[in-house]
């Protein structure tokens, strides 16, 4: 299986620069956060992708932004269309720039589920384009494992499947590896990293308390091409992005070797 990290990983450097020292680190590809770029250069988002493939990467995935996702559960229709069509928009730029998969939440922090319905309807007209363009959703566990259950149980598409975060995974409550377990036929993407089991670290895989032996094989032997890693820092402070690279990529590389 081959080797992703998602583009940002916690160093201020222009994104050209990141993907040039993700290739040298021996990565076979990358992932985006689907906005413009705007420090420390402006970069379009649109321009990204030749970016990326000009370091000689693949992409994985993009990652939509979150704002307004919670009324994707709006009891207002026309609140729930605004939000759709803006998920519309990234399913085309999938299929415009030949990306297979796109990860989005289901809610954002603070949501309270009251009318399930009503999302899993918005969620049925994503996974409905996303047929039409031959583009994956990934939905992603973040705060809300059983509201990402409830959409994959009553959706049945085989182009809405899951975005399994081992860090969201592993503290507020969550299933510790279970949703995975459940929903690995369905596993499209991954944003592993590791915690102390108390917050979002975002620690390179091993620096934590994730029990890597209970997730790991169920992810390598899921019909997916890319391991991928959502990192932003180290339990030990590591300086040069160069060295925090290759640590990772060892990391990784031995955490798939010993887990399975």
């Amino acid at each position: 299986m081959k080797k992703c990290i998602f583009s940002w990983f916690g160093f201020i450097i222009p994104l050209p620069e990141r993907l040039r020292l993700i290739k040298e680190s021996n990565f076979d590809a990358t992932c985006l956060w689907w906005e413009d770029e705007t420090y420390p250069k402006i970069i379009k988002v649109d321009d990204m992708p030749n970016i990326v493939r000009d370091n000689g990467l693949s992409i994985d995935n993009i990652h939509c932004p979150y704002k307004d996702i919670n009324k994707l559960w709006s009891h207002h229709k026309s609140e729930r269309e605004s939000v759709v069509d803006t998920y519309y928009k990234y399913i085309d730029a999938c299929t415009k720039h030949n990306i297979s998969n796109m990860v989005m939440h289901v809610t954002d922090e603070g949501f309270i589920c009251e009318r399930t319905s009503l999302g899993v309807e918005s969620f049925l007209l994503l996974a409905k384009r996303a047929e039409e363009n031959g583009i994956n959703i990934a939905i992603e566990n973040t705060r809300d494992m059983d509201i990402v259950d409830h959409i994959l149980t009553e959706i049945k598409s085989n182009h809405l499947g899951l975005c399994y975060d081992s860090s969201h995974d592993w503290i507020y409550g969550q299933s510790e590896g279970e949703l995975l377990e459940k929903w690995k036929h369905r596993l499209f993407c991954t944003h592993l990293s590791d915690n102390d089991r108390l917050d979002d670290r975002h620690w390179i895989v091993g620096d934590g308390e994730i029990v890597w032996d209970k997730i790991i094989a169920n992810i390598i032997n899921a019909d997916i091409d890319y391991i991928t890693m959502e990192l932003m820092s180290s339990k030990e402070q590591i300086s040069d992005p160069k060295i925090f690279l290759n640590t990772a990529y060892s990391r990784l590389d031995y955490i798939m070797g010993n887990c399975q």
